[in-house]
């Protein structure tokens, strides 16, 4: 049953008593929730390519501290309404719950940034977040045609969720010690989209990563255990890291300097790249040929860490300049295969 199907088969009235169970504070709202309905009952479901996955997901989450596990839809929030029409609504497992139940919790989140188109434009946060997702949006495209997965937020880990909820709970608290009164929907709101924010935040600054190092992969002087594609789909396993951080360092040697040697100094002298499990490299260096000195490099990067992927590539016009492009990431476990530093020698 898709979200439209789901509307046209219950009534509001059936449908506003579970709002006002669910949402207790969205008394006053009750009659924007009607005309929300009613919109989205009058609107011309159209699937839309960029959107935001093709179902949605009925899950039980906790948002709050103390409080019994509620009804979530996800991808709602943000999604454009006539392709939220579309998505077919899944249950999970542990959901047991009806038609009208789901409707109410499904209509929370498509009115999350307003009821109606006006209250969507004029939603100043709305417009910050939609430029996230759509950039998020843009990226990932780019990458699953290269053979990527994008994770979902319910493909997380738990402990990754858990950090981003308690980043969304300190916004909602700074809200709250700036004297500022919010109701429990303000409140379930603000930590949803803090949440959000900071998910999409992540997001893209991992996918900007990945598509830093896509055209090395495919550049035929690049040293490479695997195709491109599989490459692609090992480096959206960061996606899955604990912490993560990536830069892109470059050489301004001095004409007769090696660029790689450069590097190697800068990098030691002031400790420039994070100490964590994990680290994948890119080198790109503008010699026709490989020495010595760019596995001492990589080497020296990999010490101390558990895991360690490195790949090489030559870019003639960096004459006698390097580039390294890396990425450390903390992870209990092994998350690339692309080039272990012990195949470097």
């Amino acid at each position: 049953m898709t979200y439209k199907e789901l509307l046209n088969s219950v009534s509001f009235d059936e449908v506003a008593s579970f709002i006002l169970k669910m949402y207790p504070d969205t008394k006053e709202n009750l009659g924007w929730y009607k005309i929300h309905f009613d919109m989205l009952r009058h609107l011309t479901p159209v699937y839309h390519e960029d959107t935001n996955d093709l179902v949605c997901s009925i899950t039980l989450e906790n948002w709050e501290d103390g409080k019994e596990p509620c009804l979530a839809a996800f991808p709602m929030e943000g999604e454009l309404w006539e392709h939220s029409l579309t998505k077919e609504i899944i249950l999970a497992s542990d959901v047991n719950a009806s038609k009208e139940e789901i409707a109410a919790c499904c209509l929370w989140h498509t009115s999350f940034y307003g009821f109606v188109n006006k209250d969507v434009k004029d939603t100043f946060k709305y417009e910050i977040e939609l430029q996230q997702r759509e950039s998020f949006k843009s990226q990932s495209l780019i990458i699953q045609k290269h053979g990527g997965v994008i994770p979902y937020v319910r493909e997380l880990s738990t402990s990754k969720k858990q950090e981003l909820m308690e980043q969304a709970k300190h916004i909602v608290r700074i809200e709250k010690e700036m004297g500022i009164h919010m109701n429990g929907p303000k409140r379930k709101r603000l930590l949803r989209q803090s949440f959000m924010s900071y998910y999409y935040e992540r997001m893209t600054s991992i996918c900007s990563f990945i598509l830093q190092v896509i055209p090395t992969l495919y550049d035929v002087k690049t040293t490479l255990h695997g195709s491109p594609n599989l490459c692609v789909r090992q480096l959206c396993n960061l996606f899955q890291s604990d912490k993560f951080c990536s830069e892109e360092i470059m050489s301004y040697a001095d004409c007769k300097e090696s660029g790689v040697a450069y590097l190697q100094n800068v990098i030691f002298q002031y400790n420039m790249i994070p100490e964590m499990d994990g680290i994948f490299a890119c080198l790109t260096i503008g010699r026709h040929y490989t020495t010595q000195e760019e596995y001492h490099l990589l080497n020296y990067l990999a010490i101390g860490r558990c895991f360690s992927d490195f790949i090489i590539n030559i870019d003639s016009s960096l004459n006698n300049q390097a580039i390294i492009r890396y990425a450390t990431y903390n992870s209990r476990k092994r998350l690339l295969f692309l080039n272990p530093c012990h195949n470097i020698a």
